[in-house]
């Protein structure tokens, strides 16, 4: 069995998520996969980035933190396909957290290479661009998964979700979900 921490507990480790970036802390969204780790240097192109509201995340409960206020850019800053997230403190350079950006599955939907969505608690990438099957949604934690005309390879878990992940530029974006939950329940 592994460690069990009690709710006050979990709590008290998410909130110091939030305590230990900072207030208005700078949310910037990229293209392709994270980088190795936060100490590593940003990769891909950014699509959009944002100050985020002083109280970003919501007071911790049940071991989770979701986000709070509104998380937006008015004008993205490129064109393409989100495929990260990076959370920065104020100073906009010193990354604390990184993970996957998808937006939600669609049946009969057109997807192209690189595209990443969410079915249940996973999110893919897309390998190879079509369309996906009518109904189901992907599932799976492997490579090569067949959906309709797509084929997908798993990604991670969700982390960030948007409700379009195909940015242009110039055009506003905001984020849908963002939920960092504390494990040992």
């Amino acid at each position: 069995m592994g460690i069990q921490l009690s709710v006050t507990v979990r709590n008290a480790r998410a909130d110091a998520f939030e305590t230990a970036i900072g207030t208005a802390a700078v949310l910037k969204i990229f293209t392709g996969e994270a980088p190795a780790n936060c100490a590593a240097s940003d990769s891909g192109t950014v699509l959009a980035n944002a100050t985020l509201p002083s109280d970003w995340l919501s007071a911790a409960s049940s071991g989770q933190k979701t986000l709070s206020g509104t998380w937006q850019d008015a004008s993205a800053d490129n064109s393409g396909y989100a495929g990260h997230y990076r959370l920065y403190a104020s100073d906009g350079t010193t990354c604390h957290a990184q993970g996957p950006v998808s937006q939600a599955w669609a049946g009969s939907t057109a997807y192209v290479l690189g595209q990443q969505v969410h079915s249940g608690s996973n999110v893919y990438v897309c390998v190879t661009a079509g369309t996906s099957a009518s109904s189901g949604g992907v599932s799976g934690t492997g490579t090569s998964i067949d959906d309709g005309t797509v084929e997908w390879d798993y990604v991670d878990t969700v982390g960030m979700t948007m409700t379009n992940t195909n940015l242009a530029a110039g055009q506003p974006f905001s984020v849908t979900t963002f939920t960092i939950t504390e494990g040992g329940a």
